[in-house]
């Protein structure tokens, strides 16, 4: 059983499609439930009815009530995928206390819920598998509009590590992948707020400016979920602690 958050979004749409084409049962959660039965009815025909359990995971008792809902009918949860984000960009001038706490709230905290969630029962089956998204951000935060999700998704990076370290001896992997830019609707929201933010004068026209990578602008929510797939799977079973970058090789380090 693999449960996974954000899962009306691009990336976690894709996820459910990828996960669901490679035989895995469903669990989807999300704040809209009429979004939820859209992504339902869009997986393959044949395999397994999905689990929807919708939940705002920016609060601590929805989360529970939806973990719960996904074990009262599935028994357990195998694979956890936290695919959330929140949609505040801006300058970092104009960025409220509580647009960061939003930020905060709806991906790192979220991510700290769900584990909680989930980590007593896979550590009773005997191990589980995590794979969060965070984004490349975390690493390398050069969109000006999107700082604070920056900070978040470098939180989600440590998040990771610290968990892998916790849980691995109870048989717990727990990676990330931090994409690049994605082809979805709120890239091109990000883009726009860093062409706004190029002309008013608030950062340099090439600030304002996605980084291209070797193998192109952006990647397809499918490509993501490949990776993510690729995590929770036995072919990736002495792997943890890790954060792929998905991103073309937009992030250049060694």
């Amino acid at each position: 059983m693999a449960w996974v958050t954000g899962a009306s979004g691009a990336i976690g749409r894709a996820v459910c499609q990828t996960f669901s084409q490679a035989g895995a049962r469903l669990a989807l959660t999300g704040r809209n439930a009429d979004k939820l039965a859209d992504v339902a009815a869009s997986l393959p025909a044949g395999g397994c009815d999905p689990i929807i359990a919708p939940g705002d995971v920016s609060d601590a008792g929805q989360v529970t009530a939806a973990a719960d809902s996904v074990r009262g009918q599935a028994g357990r949860i195998d694979i956890l995928v936290n695919s959330t984000t929140c949609p505040i960009f801006g300058d970092f001038l104009d960025l409220t206390d509580a647009d960061w706490l939003s930020v905060l709230d709806a991906k790192a905290l979220a991510y700290v819920r769900t584990a909680r969630a989930v980590i007593p029962g896979m550590i009773e089956a005997g191990g589980g598998v995590i794979v969060n998204v965070s984004g490349r951000g975390g690493h390398q935060p050069n969109s000006p509009s999107h700082l604070a999700g920056s900070c978040a998704n470098g939180a989600v990076n440590t998040l990771t590590k610290g968990l892998a370290n916790l849980y691995g001896p109870s048989g717990i992997r727990v990676n990330a992948v931090a994409p690049g830019p994605v082809a979805s609707e709120r890239f091109e929201r990000i883009r726009a707020a860093n062409q706004a933010l190029a002309e008013s004068g608030g950062v340099s026209e090439r600030s304002g400016t996605p980084v291209a990578s070797p193998l192109g602008d952006m990647a397809e929510p499918a490509q993501v979920a490949d990776v993510i797939l690729f995590l929770a799977s036995k072919r990736a079973r002495f792997m943890t602690g890790s954060v792929l970058q998905v991103d073309g090789g937009g992030t250049a380090s060694l």
